[in-house]
């Protein structure tokens, strides 16, 4: 079980990523973008496929992941347990960033011969095959560089939604379950601490509401 304190980013810190992306190339703001509104691992994000990008539910089915290994190279498979296999719901305001995303992505496609349908990935190379796992990581340091921006890799990304939701109230059975963890303990063991700070908080609310006087 993982024991240590875990990465994430405070709300100034996520304002000034955002504001970084808004100079970046389309598929790389949509692909972070993603990544902090799902929690989803970067294999799971690169396996995803416009037949699983739910537009009329507002959600996206995630049940494929891209990996590396120096035997097989790029290849994909499915997550590691079943409850892996999930949906995920977007806000309206996600949805209609990927709407826009892809038809930018079958300009690009149109532009460089690729037919759109090659593939299916939502995020892919320029000639519609999967994209190593290693260039979200290679992206997001360079990234972080260029912006004088503290240091982002993807699982920081995780980490801060579900951290964000735990502070805003949210149960761990609903976390785990957008997490993709096999039990809700591994959850609970993994931010444990997240969890003992959201209760200070509450007993901090409790105590204005209750005890303060006027």
């Amino acid at each position: 079980m993982e024991k240590k304190d875990v990465n994430y980013f405070q709300p100034e810190q996520i304002e000034a990523i955002r504001n970084a992306l808004e100079n970046e190339q389309p598929k790389w703001k949509m692909l972070v973008h993603l990544l902090l509104i799902t929690g989803a691992m970067r294999g799971e994000i690169l396996g995803l496929k416009w037949d699983k990008v739910d537009f009329d539910k507002n959600r996206i089915y995630i049940c494929n992941s891209i990996l590396y290994s120096s035997d097989r190279g790029v290849y994909e498979d499915t997550p590691k347990t079943e409850k892996s296999k999930r949906y995920v719901t977007l806000p309206k305001e996600t949805i209609d960033k990927l709407r826009r995303y892809r038809q930018y992505q079958a300009q690009e496609f149109f532009k460089n011969g690729i037919p759109q349908s090659i593939n299916g990935y939502v995020f892919s190379q320029i000639d519609g095959t999967a994209m190593h796992p290693d260039s979200v990581t290679d992206y997001l340091k360079k990234f972080s560089k260029k912006y004088n921006l503290p240091h982002i890799n993807a699982h920081a990304f995780r980490h801060t939604m579900a951290s964000m939701l735990y502070f805003n109230g949210v149960d761990s059975v609903s976390i785990s379950k957008r997490l993709g963890h096999a039990q809700v303990s591994t959850t609970a063991n993994i931010y444990a601490h997240i969890i003992e700070e959201a209760d200070q908080r509450n007993a901090d609310i409790l105590s204005d509401i209750f005890l303060k006087k006027a």
